[in-house]
């Protein structure tokens, strides 16, 4: 894989606080623990630029990172976890909900999916919410090492179902291997060129 230049821009707990840039972004979002820093890490060839860690829900504010000078990265909070004071709909409303809204140059939404679960409420939420705010949807199944090709097959087809999209336009991915990392790439590079 290439490198990537890449470096934060900023940390941002509310809109005053999101970096000035002109450049599009992608916002990653998903369930804690879902792999959506692994993702991140593996897109642009660093081991620890997002967090990642065993104890889900450490990302607590909407971190920004300029990728190459052509396109900035929002890493956002993980939801669905509650221990820590995590709470969900109060992330959403303070910290989602302006930026997927009131940001012009956010093009797409990276929605990070764990493939051996089934996208639950607020991963649907999180893909109507995209769509109501016309954003390019991208489902990326990560842990795809964790399966068997042919259950993996059947389990990104179960997700998209799910989804109410192509089974085509989910990606299986794998951290570790790197697999499914350039056609994630090539799908943002596409969103993001338009």
């Amino acid at each position: 894989m290439e490198y990537h230049d890449v470096k934060l821009l900023a940390t941002a707990a509310n809109s005053s606080q999101w970096p000035e840039s002109c450049l599009p972004e992608v916002m990653f979002a998903g369930r804690s623990n879902a792999g959506k820093s692994t993702l991140i890490n593996a897109l642009v060839n660093r081991k620890n630029l997002a967090y990642t860690g065993k104890t889900p829900g450490k990302t607590r504010l909407l971190n920004f990172f300029e990728v190459d000078g052509k396109v900035v990265y929002c890493d956002s909070p993980g939801y669905g976890y509650a221990k820590g004071g995590n709470d969900t709909a109060l992330m959403f409303s303070s910290l989602i909900d302006p930026y997927m809204t009131r940001r012009e140059q956010l093009k797409a939404l990276v929605l990070v999916l764990d493939i051996r679960r089934i996208p639950n409420e607020d991963d649907l939420t999180m893909i109507e919410y995209a769509r109501a705010n016309h954003l390019a949807v991208i489902p990326v199944c990560m842990k795809a090492d964790k399966l068997s090709r042919g259950a993996g097959i059947q389990a990104v087809a179960k997700i998209a179902a799910a989804l109410g999209v192509p089974a085509g336009c989910c990606f299986a991915v794998s951290g570790p291997n790197k697999t499914g990392i350039e056609e994630v790439l090539a799908e943002i590079d596409q969103i993001t060129a338009a």
